[in-house]
């Protein structure tokens, strides 16, 4: 071949050689998330406090028994896990490690259960299997089957015994000197009487429903049942199965008592004329395809749930209904875990989310009041909003972000603000608990911190005059805490993407006490897993710090050029970017990632409610579009950082509203995005919660829907959705490919049958498969 054309055939095919590479669906496999969980235990404490001391318990179990799954992460890696305590295991992935040792039968069990005692400062194993197994065979004779034993961290009233049982019998195990001893039946056994609905505190009066209709009557009096409402109907029902199918059937109530039991009271809603949706199963194995049909409102609907309010006296067998009416449509709710006698605290929200009121109504009379109006525009932030009552009324706690940043104000009953309980430009959280008797206020904070990511939760404490603020939690990690009833000690699990997770006990001043648990992840290594990455760019704006998370290949190679994948989720009341130590996240990222691309998330503007209100509420009003130009401009900024991106290979895929994000970013920058999967989609928000549609994009305001976009499609895109889905109806994509139908548009569609939102087995791992599959064809294979 002449010299000059081979040269210029060299240049022609080398972009092509450069592009074309093989996906590792092997690696991606071997990386699937139930293989990664198979390599991890227990992670995460939920304590139990004991009633009567400081000390708790909890179950935690260690890796899975057994081995690695049949099919290899990569062409000629080895990786070889024996049985020996000293047996090295070397990867392809640099990795050098001493597999963990076998452990004792009883240890691999997912019934461990551990006892610890903050005051001692220790943590024993609360059944000893072998002492018990030792035991048993004494006490029965003969070798206990391990598999009859049973395991319940049921404790006698002293607190000294839990229970075993074996064979039908039943054992005190005192878990200190380990001793057991078999129970005693004495005489016929006493089973406490069951009640359908709801009994008083002083267990003299029972309400229940029957008909939709609501009864009061006795219990241990032979007075006959009183009917205290009559015009109960179907959807409009005192029971809580608004359908009451069992006619005759006492049923259960959401009426509740006052601590006396002298008054209650019931919150009724009636959608009588709430229009209905209906998706279809056709993968029934219980004979013919059906048809399910639901109540479901829709933004704008002119027929939406109406709500009714009652109190009633027991021994007048009366019910008053109280004139809750402030706004047409408002929606209604009643505060739980109220102590007092005489008043019952509600809300009421306006339906445009704009306002709402806290109300307080008298249990004897009914008479309503105002406590206190909140305003904030365009739209409340009710995922963050808090409200407590304490010292029975004579205080509240509100939520409030009416400085741009969610904070906690300190109110009378009668509604007067006392004082700001915190304040600043950072985000007060939920509330952890109160001690009424130290007038201390347990709460998350969020951004307080600096220089940390301002998504992180911290324990602080503060009192109720909001003084003496403190931070009880002061490691650089995400902070979950459990708060001991007696507010001694607080359980604290914390951990970061790159930081290991911990559990540990305090006092509530914050100093150490002892660790709980500390998983071991040598098995998690030594199989080959890696950490995500974190990293920070710009929103669009060019000032807003966006947090995101990072996964390579585990065999990646800096000189190489890899496609990148953004995994989305629009919010707005959440970020998917994992701030807790993560092995298995949701989306599977990992195995993707080693399919050979580069996969990332990031947050957005107008998504985290923990920072503060110009963030959060910035998409309202343009809820499809909202997060399109942060993406964009994030990864713009990644590939300018980091040279082994590819901008040319950009590929986008996530579920529901990040379904939704993921197609209408494909038609909007078609150029750009050049792939996309877009599973169980609200792509047409207009026949989608009104709730949601209501409150991020506006009571009466124009909803844009991805069918206008449709005709800009130039990319490769997979719709996916579930046949049954009540949450997100497949009408919202299937109006999605009519629109690409008239378009004349080429797209795939993939509908999994007898399928909800969540997508259950084997569908599951089948659109993971077909997922990764699509993003290969059209982003690697050449």
């Amino acid at each position: 071949m002449n010299r000059k054309y081979k040269l210029l055939w060299l240049l022609l095919i080398l972009p092509a050689s450069l592009w074309a590479q093989t996906p590792d669906y092997e690696a991606a496999e071997y990386f699937d998330a139930p293989n990664l969980q198979r390599q991890i235990g227990t992670t995460q404490v939920i304590p139990f406090f004991l009633k009567k001391s400081n000390k708790f318990w909890f179950s935690a179990n260690g890796p899975a028994a057994g081995g690695l799954p049949p099919h290899r992460p990569m062409k000629g890696q080895k990786i070889d896990i024996g049985n020996d305590a000293d047996e090295r295991v070397t990867t392809d992935y640099g990795i050098n490690a001493t597999s963990p040792p076998s452990l004792n039968v009883f240890s691999l069990d997912k019934d461990n259960y551990y006892l610890v005692d903050p005051d001692k400062k220790q943590k024993i194993v609360l059944f000893d299997k072998v002492a018990i197994a030792q035991k048993l065979q004494e006490l029965t004779k003969g070798e206990p089957s391990r598999t009859s034993v049973t395991y319940s961290p049921q404790f006698s009233n002293d607190e000294k015994t839990v229970q075993v049982g074996y064979n039908g019998e039943t054992y005190d195990y005192n878990y200190t000197t380990k001793t057991l001893l078999k129970q005693v039946k004495k005489g016929p056994q006493k089973f406490p009487v069951y009640h359908t609905g709801t009994i008083s505190p002083d267990k003299k009066w029972l309400l229940y429903s029957r008909h939709h209709n609501l009864y009061i009557k006795g219990v241990n009096t032979d007075t006959a049942e009183r009917v205290l409402a009559n015009d109960g109907a179907e959807y409009h029902s005192f029971s809580i199965n608004e359908l009451d199918k069992y006619a005759g059937v006492n049923g259960s109530t959401d009426a509740v008592w006052t601590p006396d039991s002298k008054s209650f009271y019931v919150l009724r809603k009636d959608t009588r004329k709430v229009q209905t949706l209906s998706v279809f199963n056709s993968a029934s194995n219980f004979g013919r395809p059906y048809l399910t049909t639901y109540k479901y409102e829709l933004p704008g609907d002119a027929d939406v749930a109406q709500y009714e309010f009652y109190v009633g006296n027991a021994a007048a067998h009366t019910l008053k209904k109280v004139n809750i009416d402030r706004w047409p449509d408002q929606q209604v709710e009643v505060l739980r875990n109220q102590t007092s006698n005489g008043e019952v605290f509600i809300l009421r929200k306006k339906r445009s989310r704009d306002e709402m009121e806290l109300c307080a109504v008298d249990l004897n009379t009914g008479a309503l009041r105002v406590v206190i109006n909140e305003v904030s525009k365009p739209f409340i932030n009710m995922d963050m909003f808090n409200v407590s009552i304490i010292n029975g009324g004579k205080d509240i706690l509100w939520w409030s972000d009416r400085t741009g940043w969610g904070q906690y104000y300190h109110y009378d009953r009668t509604g007067r603000l006392l004082n700001s309980v915190t304040q600043g430009d950072w985000t007060a959280g939920k509330i952890v608990a109160t001690d009424s008797a130290k007038k201390v206020v347990y709460f998350y904070g969020y951004g307080k911190e600096k220089g940390r990511n301002p998504n992180y939760a911290f324990l602080y404490k503060v009192g109720l005059d909001g003084r003496n603020q403190q931070l009880l939690t002061p490691e650089d990690a995400t902070h979950a805490v459990f708060m001991s009833p007696n507010k001694n000690y607080f359980v604290d699990y914390f951990s970061r993407i790159d930081l290991e997770p911990v559990t540990i006990v305090r006092n509530t001043e914050g100093k150490y006490i002892q660790e709980v648990l500390k998983p071991d992840f040598s098995k998690l290594y030594a199989y080959g897993w890696k950490q995500p990455e974190m990293f920070t760019v710009k929103a669009k704006d060019g000032v807003t710090d966006l947090y995101g998370l990072m996964w390579k290949p585990f065999n990646f190679d800096p000189n190489k050029k890899y496609p990148i994948i953004s995994q989305v989720y629009p919010g707005p009341f959440i970020e998917t970017v994992w701030n807790e130590f993560t092995v298995t996240d949701r989306y599977n990222n990992t195995s993707l990632a080693q399919t050979g691309f580069v996969v990332v998330v990031m947050g957005h503007r107008g998504s985290s409610p923990y920072r503060n209100a110009a963030y959060y509420k910035f998409g309202y009003g343009n809820l499809r579009d909202y997060a399109l130009e942060d993406d964009k401009y994030g990864l713009e900024q990644l590939a300018a950082r980091y040279n082994f991106i590819d901008l040319n290979r950009v590929g986008i895929f996530g579920h529901s509203g990040g379904g939704m994000m993921s197609t209408a970013a494909l038609c909007t920058y078609p150029g750009f995005y050049k792939v996309a999967v877009s599973s169980s989609g609200n792509h047409d928000n207009t026949i989608y919660n009104r709730t949601w549609g209501e409150t991020y994009n506006g009571y009466g305001k124009k909803i844009d829907v991805n069918q206008s976009l449709a005709k800009n499609l130039r990319g490769h895109l997979m719709l996916v959705t579930g046949e049954s889905d009540q949450n997100v109806n497949p009408a919202g994509t299937y109006r999605m490919v009519d629109a690409l139908i008239k378009a004349d548009k080429d797209f795939d569609l993939l509908v999994l049958p007898g399928q909800s939102h969540t997508y259950e087995e084997p569908y599951k791992t089948y659109f993971q498969r077909r997922l990764r599959q699509y993003f290969a064809k059209y982003l690697m294979e050449k």
